[in-house]
This record gives C-alpha cells, structure tokens and sequence, in this order.
C-alpha cells in the first residue's frame, strides 16, 4: 500500500529515486517491473506490474469500446503506457513523452494513493490544489454520504 508524500530530484537523465518508504511496498511478485502512464489531472500514475495486469486492465478490459468515450479513454489512457524497472539503484527512468506531457522539470511530487503513486510536477500540484473549489473538509461529508465506513 502506497501512502504519503515526497518530494525529490529528477536527475539530468530524467530519473528519480522511488523514495524507500514507496520501494519497500512493490510486490515482490512485480520484480521490480512497473507501470507508468498518464493520470488524470496532469500526474503521471506509476503502478506496480501486477497491479496494473490485474486491476487497471482488466477494467479497461470491460470497457465498451464501440462507445465512443470508452474508446477514446482506453486508446489515451494505454497510448502513454510504458514498462520501467527500478534499477540496482532504485531510480526509475521517466520516459520524454511522460515528462512532456507532466511538464516535468527538476523537482516532481509523489503521493501515494493505496495501489498506486501520483507524480507530479509541484507548480502543477499547486494550481491544481488552488483551483479546486471544494475543501477537504465538504470533501469528507461527501464520501461520508456513500456508506463506506472510513473512521478519521
């Protein structure tokens, strides 16, 4: 389970350390194989392998693709999709189309959110987390209207 917040250094080869509190929680099973491809609201996700075989894509599997959004959705969200591996060093490499596309510079953000990480660029974390006009707190009395039991 990934949680928690770090910032941290993309190098010149547009690397980054995968943060020990973050490396400790690949499955094993993934030997170190991850996934990376774009999120939603200008992150870049990085699941771990079997994750991402198990859950990201059996769902988009489910998906209708003769309906237009679904379609469009899968063919986005798969058309960034690239295989990494942490290295003997535990860096992993940011590919240019995702550093492009996160508008990547020197520093990214990694938050972790259960199954998988969200990076991001900080200036864009920023003026997301201005932007949105609903507060933590609405936020949680929202979700508390779902039923699902989350003690806070």
């Amino acid at each position: 389970m990934f949680q928690g917040y770090s910032k941290i250094s993309l190098d010149a080869k547009s690397r980054f350390i995968l943060p020990a509190k973050f490396r400790k929680n690949v499955p094993i099973e993934c030997n170190s194989q991850l996934i990376l491809t774009r999120g939603i609201d200008e992150c870049v996700k990085l699941y771990p392998k079997n994750i991402w075989d198990e859950k990201v894509l059996s769902g988009l599997m489910q998906l209708n693709t003769m309906q237009g959004n679904a379609r469009k959705f899968v063919r986005e969200m798969l058309y960034f999709v690239n295989e990494v591996e942490i290295d003997s060093q535990g860096r992993i490499l940011v590919p240019p189309q995702l550093m492009q596309f996160a508008n990547f510079d020197k520093e990214i953000e990694l938050i972790g959110t259960i199954e998988s990480i969200e990076i991001w660029n900080p200036k864009t974390k920023e003026k997301y987390d201005e932007a949105e006009p609903v507060s933590y707190n609405e936020l949680a009395e929202k979700i508390s209207e779902l039923n699902i039991d989350i003690r806070l």
